[in-house]
């Protein structure tokens, strides 16, 4: 059986995740990889971190729309791409986007889900902006929520740590901010993260225009993560045809 990775709040660090991946000996054929969305603004290189992303959505990752990717449907900034013509092309990119994606128990969303709200009435800000009162509600029944969007320094955490709560893990390490983007293994529990180069220009960089494509040097760390979710579900059973 292969493996289950997931990413989010990539912010424009595509080089970083393509570094992650390869140190995870990432297997397209053989594992299952969900992106869960803010691949642009904040860093250097949203553009190319969108072309990543497509890659591997080509090759069998799934994707999903964050809030930022929403902000790109009104109006792409003019400084993030080559012209009109690459801006619509991203548009109808992120348009075909889902906002959610399930895989055995394991439910992935950008931001989080409106307690007690069925899934088929979430709105998009639901999926992609909420904070309260999704991290503080009561896990649902059997199933294990996969986010980013609320970086786990706000929970008062260090910011290379993952946040667990009865049912929820939150994956976003900061690389917006300046701190970690993290990849999450979560049939043994590993994670690989790497620093950025630096805190994020957040005066200049609606999407940046760099080729380096994140370009941060540090090293990729890896290490075994205690996943609580573990405790209430059974791992992972890839069924027929998946």
């Amino acid at each position: 059986m292969g493996r289950l990775f997931a990413v989010s709040d990539i912010h424009g660090y595509g080089r970083l995740l393509e570094r992650l991946l390869d140190r995870a000996d990432y297997r397209p054929r053989q594992d299952r990889l969900y992106l869960l969305g803010d691949y642009v603004n904040k860093g250097p290189d949203s553009a190319g971190t969108l072309d990543i992303v497509e890659r591997l959505c080509a090759a069998g990752a799934v994707a999903l729309q964050g809030n930022n990717e929403r902000k790109w449907l009104h109006q792409v900034p003019g400084a993030a791409v080559a012209d009109e013509a690459a801006a619509a092309r991203y548009r109808r990119f992120i348009a075909g986007l889902p906002l959610w994606a399930e895989y055995g128990p394991y439910l992935f969303v950008h931001a989080g889900l409106r307690p007690g709200v069925p899934l088929s009435a979430q709105t998009p800000e639901d999926l992609t902006e909420i904070r309260e009162p999704f991290h503080g509600s009561p896990g649902l029944h059997g199933r294990i929520v996969v986010f980013g969007h609320t970086s786990t320094f706000r929970f008062g955490l260090p910011p290379d740590a993952l946040w667990q709560s009865d049912g929820k893990l939150g994956i976003d390490t900061g690389a917006g901010h300046g701190h970690y983007l993290s990849l999450v293994e979560l049939n043994e529990g590993r994670q690989w993260l790497v620093p950025v180069a630096g805190p994020a220009d957040e005066a200049g960089t609606a999407g940046g225009g760099g080729s380096a494509c994140g370009a941060g040097t540090g090293p990729v760390a890896v290490r075994r993560i205690r996943l609580r979710l573990q405790d209430v579900i059974r791992p992972v059973q890839r069924s027929p045809g998946q």
